[in-house]
């Protein structure tokens, strides 16, 4: 509960892995997080990546690039996923 509509958490391909408080040696470790998951990709069929509002989707040739939260209320570094990775897999 508590995503937006349409989301992969609620069809159980997505998960976060939340590195809390947002600091610095935090983000370090989403980071790593992420790039990990990044390199993983084929393997573990992931398809999109998402940390510190930066945005990474298998087979679209562009890397990371910016991430356009949902326009909507709530905790901007949540919305943001400045304090947690996320990760979906294909169907």
């Amino acid at each position: 509960d508590g995503h937006m509509k349409g989301s992969t958490h609620y069809e159980g391909r997505a998960v976060d892995i939340f590195v809390r408080p947002v600091s610095a040696g935090n983000k370090q470790r989403g980071w790593a997080i992420a790039h990990y998951l990044v390199a993983q990709a084929d393997r573990l069929d992931i398809q999109t990546v998402i940390f510190d509002d930066r945005l990474w989707r298998a087979g679209d040739g562009e890397g990371w690039r910016d991430y356009d939260p949902p326009s909507r209320s709530g905790d901007r570094a949540i919305l943001e996923h400045r304090d947690h990775v996320h990760v979906d897999v294909f169907e």
